[in-house]
């Protein structure tokens, strides 16, 4: 076994508790009772894994998961807030499986949610060493959700701030949780923002002044004035992350749209979504056809078809199978079989083809400026698209701008 290093590390704890498991223990036999509260439980496990999370303990009913240790990321809390929301969602659906199968009410899960200092390393003795955590936040995430209401998610306000405008808020509410000297300072998790972009940054944590970018702001005016002309460009952003990068796109969008009418394409990459394809054309779509991830899919499908008949008058039963699959939206059964015809690679062939259509679409009507961020989390499709797009730039009034981390910072 290898050796677990003694390190202090910030984490957000994320603590999830089962609700209603007493009745069921009391209603069904053990055989029953395990496979209801197991296949819950992997419910929870699934969603924090996806979001980058570790397991920390599986406690009867309860689960406590950490974002931060053993691997940290930049966006540790966010990853936190969304699973905690994708849990709740999941485990209200699984509820309806349990009160149609065994005539159960009331199954559900709280969650609490807290981000501070830990000490991380090997806890135990003997043959039970494992992977532990102590400090403050993995007591109060677990003392928080007893203070949620079912199908809830109580948040500390330190950790609501590191969030930026992602998330909608309840009212505070300052609480005395059990075993703590200090009253503490909550908000209920309600939900995503509506003007929130996956993966991105709220405004207020992108509006700071530009100080000493004078050089990176005649970059920025040049591309405005080469896209005010009708000419295409790219223009790279690159940079350690916090550097400031998302910043130089808010003023690079505030440059053009105050230089000229044009429409602004926005697209996030995120860093738990390496693995879904086409993620930040996704996020761009959906930008620009004012829907967020949370709109129930009837509203995005219809949405999605009116825009592009819309755009592209004529082709939008052509282009709306593929775009609509690109969104991982359910098709009609004949658009399903269609599609179903093709290989995988003619699927992404056209897939691009469209792509490029709806884009070339858009700037014949006016210049488009379109900004793509953290492309250093994107998968090998999203970027073989991206590159196909920014050939575009040669010929359309198109400007891209893209950004990545990992590299000196520079702007070129």
């Amino acid at each position: 076994m290898a050796e677990i290093l003694e390190e202090r590390r910030v984490v957000t704890a994320l603590f999830a508790d089962l609700v209603g498991s007493t009745a069921i223990t009391e209603r069904l036999d053990a055989e029953e009772t395990k496979l209801i509260i197991g296949d819950a439980i992997a419910r929870v496990i699934r969603v924090v894994e996806t979001y980058g999370g570790t397991i920390k303990d599986l406690a009867g009913d309860g689960v406590l998961a950490l974002f931060g240790a053993p691997i940290a990321h930049e966006d540790d809390p966010i990853r936190a807030l969304r699973a905690a929301l994708e849990i709740v969602a999941a485990i209200s659906d699984y509820a309806v499986e349990v009160r149609r199968g065994w005539g159960v009410d009331g199954f559900g899960v709280r969650v609490g949610v807290d981000t501070g200092g830990v000490v991380v390393g090997a806890v135990g003795a003997g043959s039970r060493v494992e992977y532990g955590a102590v400090g403050d936040a993995v007591n109060t995430a677990a003392r928080l959700q007893a203070e949620s209401v079912p199908g809830g998610v109580l948040v500390t306000e330190r950790t609501r701030r590191l969030s930026g405008a992602l998330f909608e808020w309840g009212e505070p509410r300052t609480v005395q949780l059990r075993g703590k000297a200090d009253a503490v300072v909550t908000v209920p998790l309600l939900g995503m923002s509506p003007a929130s972009r996956q993966g991105g940054e709220g405004l207020e944590a992108v509006m700071a002044p530009l100080i000493g970018r004078e050089a990176e702001l005649a970059v920025i005016s040049r591309a405005v004035q080469r896209l005010g002309d009708g000419r295409g460009g790219i223009l790279s952003v690159v940079g350690e992350p916090g550097i400031g990068k998302t910043r130089m796109t808010v003023e690079l969008a505030r440059q053009a749209t105050a230089a000229m009418h044009c429409t602004l394409l926005e697209g996030r990459c995120a860093s738990y979504a390496g693995a879904l394809p086409y993620w930040p054309l996704r996020d761009l779509l959906r930008n620009w056809l004012g829907v967020a991830a949370q709109e129930p899919e009837i509203k995005t499908r219809i949405t999605l078809r009116r825009r592009v008949e819309q755009l592209t008058p004529g082709r939008g039963e052509d282009l709306h199978p593929y775009l609509a699959s690109l969104f991982g939206l359910s098709l009609e059964p004949e658009n399903a079989a269609r599609l179903d015809d093709l290989s995988p690679e003619a699927m992404q062939y056209r897939t691009f083809e469209v792509v490029a259509e709806l884009l070339t679409a858009m700037t014949a009507q006016a210049p488009v400026l379109m900004c793509l961020d953290d492309l250093h989390w994107a998968d090998h499709t999203s970027l073989a698209l991206v590159d196909g797009l920014l050939r575009l730039t040669e010929d359309a009034p198109l400007a891209a701008r893209t950004g990545r981390a990992r590299v000196p910072a520079r702007v070129r």
